[in-house]
């Protein structure tokens, strides 16, 4: 089969990363005049000079974990795994965030870069300035520069002037479900549990980038509930969820990360515990109890993998206080604060339980879930974080089947924050039980008379609610 220009980008993309790898490794060794380092200065001048001629300039970032080629990850499975972690180990210790490698760079410029890092032994913030002020020095600066954490020249995020948005959500949300499959799937084996763990990273920065511009779309993906792998459905809906809720309490993208990972990962214990008991709504008080260690076993999770970093702190902690109030973990000495982020987990975490099909209990109607939660005794969930999530999501949410005054049936296709009762929607049955094509009706559109009077359950109408939320 012919190769791609996207494969070979990636092939040209592994050959530079891999000989700069041993280029980095050589020069601890040898001096720049050694002949040892002659033929690998030789050939990474090759491949960049191709590189160059072909981009305009070669950008290497290491941004969580990962390496970014010209803004693209560096891909290649677990056969390039130990050179990206490598690179990245080794761009890190230096305090190199970003290497660039702009215009016609000859043979005698990367030598002087790499004398450059031979000059500078010292690790750290000091190691950035001392290489950046060697290269100022040799008069090499328009060709290579290298940057610290927050000094990029652009940052390693997808950049999507125009998305097609038929196949790209539908298509974010199924590789979310199949990280978070491989992630559970590998937490014991301790390099790939790190690498898919940056992964998620990357999927959950991916979300946050795009809410502000696509909020309604991630919203009716949450409204999508898959008979396979329930439990990853619900991880990834909390998980989008807690982003868009966290985008409305006013986070900024540093916090949504952190919260949106959170809550993808709020459930990993209970893998360890079977879907007999995580998939039922009613437990007896020796189930409940066996229930109740999947906290503990979430913290167990997250420190196999000998690496905890600020984020995953972060999601260790809210994933064994969310649920605390349900009773069903034994504490000692309960939190006498939760984190922040509990709260909007644990709403996020319930609706979507809510309304998503057990094994003892049919899933509630969106708009049941949420007359349920508003009616839940005091004290279950945190009064500003549900007020605002009730707002966000409207009194008949994103997925919910129904009947309008003119006789029409609709599919709310998303809420309408300014009358919560008058969302947009998509006409699917007319009056006489026909089915119509789905056209949208914005119900807050003062022209427009029709108003809801009742929910609908889709299944006693044969409908596929998915058919017209990711469309």
């Amino acid at each position: 089969m012919a190769k791609t220009p996207k494969d070979e980008a990636q092939e040209l993309a592994h050959r530079f990363c891999t000989l700069f790898l041993q280029l980095m490794r050589l020069q601890k060794l040898y001096d720049v005049d050694n002949v040892n380092l002659a033929e690998p200065l030789a050939k990474i001048q090759e491949v960049t000079a191709a590189l160059v001629a072909r981009y305009g300039a070669v950008r290497i970032q290491s941004e969580e974990g990962m390496i970014f080629f010209n803004k693209e990850p560096l891909r290649g499975g677990r056969k390039a795994f130990p050179m990206i972690q490598a690179l990245v180990t080794t761009m890190d210790g230096m305090g190199v965030a970003e290497l660039v490698f702009a215009g016609a760079v000859a043979r005698e410029d990367v030598k002087a870069f790499v004398a450059a890092i031979r000059a500078t032994s010292e690790q750290g913030e000091e190691s950035v300035r001392g290489i950046q002020q060697a290269i100022d020095e040799a008069g090499i600066k328009d060709r290579i520069q290298v940057n610290a954490k927050g000094e990029t020249t652009s940052r390693a995020v997808v950049e999507r002037v125009q998305i097609d948005e038929r196949s790209f959500f539908p298509l974010a949300f199924a590789r979310t479900l199949v990280l978070l499959r491989e992630y559970v799937k590998n937490m014991r084996d301790e390099e790939l549990s790190r690498y898919l763990t940056q992964k998620m990273h990357r999927a959950v920065q991916e979300i946050v980038a795009l809410t502000a511009s696509y909020f309604n779309r991630w919203l009716r993906l949450t409204a999508v509930r898959t008979e396979d792998d329930p439990e990853f459905n619900h991880m990834a809906c909390t998980g989008i969820l807690c982003v868009l809720l966290g985008y409305r309490l006013g986070f900024g993208k540093v916090q949504l990360s952190d919260l949106g990972l959170a809550g993808m990962l709020h459930g990993i214990g209970r893998f360890r515990i079977g879907e007999e008991l995580w998939n039922r709504a009613e437990l007896d008080p020796v189930e409940q109890f066996e229930y109740g260690k999947h906290p503990y076993l979430l913290l167990a999770s997250h420190l196999e993998s000998r690496k905890v970093s600020a984020k995953m702190l972060v999601a260790a902690t809210v994933g064994f206080q969310f649920d605390l109030h349900k009773g069903k973990t034994p504490v000692r000495i309960p939190p006498a604060e939760l984190h922040p982020y509990c709260h909007i987990v644990r709403v996020c975490e319930h609706y979507t339980w809510l309304t998503t099909d057990l094994k003892d209990r049919a899933a509630l109607l969106p708009d049941q879930a949420m007359k349920a939660m508003i009616e839940a005794p005091p004290g279950s969930f945190d009064p500003v974080v549900l007020t605002m999530f009730v707002n966000m999501m409207g009194m008949f949410p994103t997925g919910s089947v129904v009947s309008l005054s003119t006789g029409e049936v609709a599919v709310v296709v998303h809420p309408n924050p300014d009358s919560p009762k008058r969302p947009l929607v998509a006409v699917v049955l007319a009056p006489d039980g026909t089915t119509v094509d789905g056209d949208f009706l914005d119900l807050g559109d003062p022209g427009v008379t029709s108003e809801i009077t009742g929910s609908v359950d889709p299944h006693e109408l044969g409908l596929n609610i998915p058919d017209y939320l990711m469309s």
